[in-house]
This record gives structure tokens, C-alpha cells and sequence, in this order.
């Protein structure tokens, strides 16, 4: 009788090497770690400085909407000062002081961006030195407005408590 053999598909033995680390090796996993620490620092800032970004953003919109209040409700923005992907798309651009930018399109399309939402703190950034600078000329020209009023109604006023104490003599 004949034998026939059968091969089997199973799979080679393990085999176990017991040789040491090299030190390359060893310096490898060290800087696994090393990055792996990083990132767990770099994670955890990033949930900080998210977190001081929303208030921040908040604080500078409440502090907005105060100062501005009394001038108006909306500022208007520069196409200039707008991120480079709105040139020459953008004709007209307003700040609403509750954080709405409203961008008016050449093509007569509307687009209001929320600048308080976490996606568009760039955009924020990008118009923060416009609105100071809005900010700066609104409370000069309301200085200015005051001093005008002050200047005139300070003579006059003098010279009625010249005649208002004539009066109160008698």
C-alpha cells in the first residue's frame, strides 16, 4: 500500500527572538513617548486656549455692542480688510454688533457669517484692526460733536447766570 502524504496549510511556528534591544531601538520608543507626551500637552492647551478664545470673543462682542450702542447698530467693513477669498466677489461688507458680518456679493447674493461661531474667529481677526479703527473715528467725531455743544452752550449759559442772579437780587 501506498502512503500518500498530505500537506497541511498551517501556518510556520512562531518563532521568539530573544536578542537584546539595540540601542537604536531603544531610542525609538523613547521618542514615541516623548512624542506621545507632546501631543497629550498640546491637546490639553488646545481645550484651554479653545475655551479663553470663546470668552474672549464673547467679552469683545459685549464690549462692542456697548460702545457702539449709542452710535449705531452696524459697522461698516472694508472690502480690504476681508480675507483674501471674498476679493472681488464682496461689494459691500457690515459688522452687526451682535457678531454677524453681512456680506453683500457683487452678484446680488447675501451672506451672513456668525462671527461668534468657532469657524469664523479667522475672519474675526482679519477685521479686528477695521472695526478698531471705525471704533477710533466713531468716539472722535462723537468727542469732537460734544466739545462743540460744550463750547457753545458754555458762554451762553455764563451770561444767563450773570442775569439769572440780577433776578434772583430782587
Amino acid at each position: 500500500m501506498t502512503q500518500e502524504t498530505t500537506t497541511q496549510n498551517s501556518p510556520p511556528p512562531a518563532v521568539i527572538d530573544a536578542t537584546p534591544k539595540t540601542e537604536g531601538q531603544t531610542k525609538s520608543e523613547e521618542q514615541a513617548i516623548e512624542f506621545m507626551k507632546e501631543m497629550q500637552e498640546n491637546a490639553g492647551q488646545i481645550s484651554e486656549l479653545e475655551t479663553e478664545e470663546e470668552n474672549l470673543v464673547t467679552q469683545f462682542f459685549n464690549s462692542i455692542l456697548t460702545i457702539f450702542r449709542p452710535f449705531g447698530k452696524t459697522v461698516e467693513i472694508t472690502i480690504s480688510s476681508l480675507p483674501e477669498k471674498y476679493q472681488g466677489k464682496v461689494s459691500k461688507a457690515y459688522l452687526y454688533l451682535t457678531g454677524q458680518l453681512i456680506l453683500a456679493y457683487s452678484n446680488g447674493e447675501i451672506e451672513i457669517l456668525n462671527l461668534t461661531e468657532k469657524e469664523n474667529h479667522d475672519i474675526l481677526v482679519d477685521i479686528t484692526g477695521e472695526v478698531m479703527m471705525q471704533l477710533k473715528s466713531v468716539i472722535s467725531a462723537y468727542r469732537m460733536r460734544t466739545e462743540k455743544r460744550v463750547k457753545f452752550l458754555m458762554p451762553i449759559t455764563k451770561e444767563l447766570q450773570k442775569i439769572a442772579e440780577v433776578f434772583s437780587e430782587k
